[in-house]
């Protein structure tokens, strides 16, 4: 495993955001809305062995699947890929030891929970006073597991004196969801100054929402039709 460096940045102890797809890709949209809008710099990317072979293509320009984007004080990572489960733990660790030298203000991972919804956004952090800092914007996710780099990141964070937190945003599902994502980013917001636009998120969770509405409404017509035509097989 190995991190590329691609950019010289000074930083001041930035916020590193970890934003690897998840449950409802939510911490990956609100992380791609972050580096548009504030037009982050491409820093670098991780080499790591077992990934699906990807190149993303921006402008013409190829990029590796798993990379990161930054300035001053702020680092994204975010990934093209799903992190295999048993590259998770290992990558937690690389990703806290690559950064430590950056002198890190905070290490922030954003996932998702299925709810059937996307209303809460809710924290977990490694340390209790920034669990007494998180109830000021989210609700303490008190007790069950928490899948993908989440867990494992904040405990690597710990192990090695970094303060970590994880927003875990409910999601309806598997599908994309840019309102989960909106959500994520109206608590990053609030959490960090940033003054990210949610509306363009908002508007295309409400297309989303009102075709899946259609598509609900045409197969209940349908049913509907069946049960008139072949009523014994229904």
């Amino acid at each position: 495993m190995k991190f590329v460096e691609k950019a010289k940045i000074e930083f001041e102890q930035p916020i590193i955001v970890e934003a690897f797809p998840g449950t409802g890709l939510v911490g990956s949209i609100a992380a791609y809305q972050i580096i548009k809008e504030l037009n982050l710099k491409y820093f670098g990317y991780f080499e790591i062995d077992g990934i699906a072979p990807l190149t993303t293509i921006e402008k013409g320009i190829p990029y590796p699947p798993v990379r990161a984007y930054a300035n001053e004080n702020l680092i994204i990572l975010f990934s093209d890929v799903i992190i295999p489960p048993l590259k998770i733990n290992g990558l937690a660790e690389f990703i806290v030891k690559t950064f430590s030298d950056k002198n890190p203000k905070l290490f922030v991972s954003l996932g998702g929970i299925v709810a059937g919804k996307s209303e809460k956004v809710f924290g977990i952090a490694n340390r209790e006073e920034l669990i007494e800092n998180l109830k000021n914007y989210v609700e303490i996710f008190d007790f069950g597991v928490v899948g993908g780099i989440s867990g494992n990141l904040l405990i690597k964070c710990q192990d090695n004196g970094f303060d970590a937190i994880g927003l875990l945003a409910e999601t309806v599902g598997v599908r994309p969801d840019p309102r989960g994502g909106a959500n994520l980013l109206e608590v990053l917001n609030k959490m960090f100054d940033l003054n990210i636009s949610v509306e363009g998120l908002i508007k295309e969770a409400e297309a989303i929402e009102n075709k899946l509405k259609e598509l609900a409404e045409q197969h209940l017509k349908m049913m509907s039709k069946s049960r008139k035509e072949y009523p014994m097989y229904i």
